[in-house]
């Protein structure tokens, strides 16, 4: 009796789940539907506004246009941004071909409708995401008087927002809370190497003095992630961390430094290079077979094709890839292909095949 009781009560409750779930998906269907009408009625309306704008004979009448748009936008994010659609897609106005005119466009009704009172607002009082958008809008509109709104931002607790803040400051430049930002996440390998690569290649201020503040107290890991971000950069003020970094025991840091060496393409580290072409980690050779090619000598020539035999799959693609973009003469290319070394004339061959796909 107990256990039928039981049964029943479970039956009853796995009905009321049932529809509980039901009314749930139909209330998320009315709030779909209703949200897909209110955008149409406003694309419509706005449809009209940008119409008037884009077209209109006068500058008054312009202005007039541009007014009425603004009160349609009233404050809201999401209208100003679909008008800020409309007008960029457009295809018919003369602004269309005209990008500088395009732009002092959005700049007149952007001084109507104050694009930076509407994030700010946002900032304010907004869940977690509207104020992870409202940092980023912000720093597209150089919002800088909010900077120090944003800041409070870079050390939050949740994940998203912080990050966003972070990325804002990146925009602006903010050398000390960008660097407080990486070094607060530095032991996150696998998320901080991400956003490494991502601030610095988004980073509008000087990234030598970004660079500078994060060596000051990152661990290992880290400084070889910066070291391998920043190589494209070439900064010389690392070069004598590089060659030191590059010569030692520790085999991540010599990985970075030889790779941040390879760029430069300095006649002066060839011998360097060529000591790290015959190094035990194929990373290691990869990378100064290619900062090889940058040099225009016969010794690293004769190294590149060297590479081409190597063990590693990886070391020998690296040296297909820089042989073809050295100074080698017709003569030596036909031996690499013909030759006996199988390897090589694979390597090459690839390579050489991808180019011509490309073209």
């Amino acid at each position: 009796m107990k256990i039928e009781l039981i049964s029943v009560i479970g039956l009853l409750l796995c009905l009321l789940i049932i529809g509980i779930e039901y009314i749930l998906l139909y209330r998320l269907a009315e709030y779909q539907d209703e949200h897909t009408a209110r955008a149409e009625n406003i694309r419509r309306r706005l449809d009209n506004h940008v119409e008037g704008v884009l077209f209109a004979p006068t500058v008054s009448s312009r202005n007039a246009e541009i007014e009425a748009l603004s009160d349609e936008i009233n404050g809201d994010f999401e209208v100003y941004e679909m008008a800020l659609t409309c007008i960029r897609e457009h295809k018919g106005s003369r602004y269309a071909t005209d990008p500088k005119a395009l732009d002092d466009l959005i700049v007149q009704i952007n001084n109507h409708v104050e694009p930076k009172e509407i994030y700010a607002k946002m900032l304010d009082e907004g869940d977690v995401y509207h104020k992870s958008y409202a940092c980023r809008r912000l720093a597209e509109l150089e919002a800088t008087e909010y900077r120090d709104k944003i800041k409070e931002y870079v050390g939050s607790k949740e994940r998203e927002l912080a990050y966003n803040a972070a990325m804002a400051l990146c925009h602006m430049g903010d050398v000390e809370e960008v660097a407080e930002y990486l070094l607060g996440i530095q032991d996150d390998r696998l998320y901080s190497a991400r956003i490494i690569n991502e601030f610095f290649s988004q980073f509008t201020g000087n990234r030598q003095e970004l660079a500078e503040k994060l060596f000051e107290k990152c661990n290992n890991y880290m400084k070889c992630t910066i070291i391998k971000t920043i190589a494209p950069y070439k900064i010389d003020a690392f070069r004598p961390m590089y060659t030191e970094g590059a010569s030692g025991d520790d085999n991540q840091m010599k990985i970075a430094c030889v790779k941040a060496i390879a760029a430069f393409g300095y006649p002066e580290d060839e011998q360097l290079l060529q000591i790290a072409a015959a190094d035990r980690d194929w990373v290691v050779r990869s990378s100064a077979v290619r900062g090889l090619s940058l040099l225009h000598s016969s010794t690293a020539l004769a190294t590149v094709k060297h590479a081409l035999g190597d063990k590693e799959w990886w070391v020998r693609q690296a040296a297909a890839q820089s042989i073809t973009k050295m100074d080698i003469s017709s003569n030596d290319l036909e031996e690499i292909l013909s030759g006996y070394d199988r390897f090589a004339a694979d390597a090459v061959k690839t390579v050489l095949y991808r180019q011509v796909d490309t073209e």
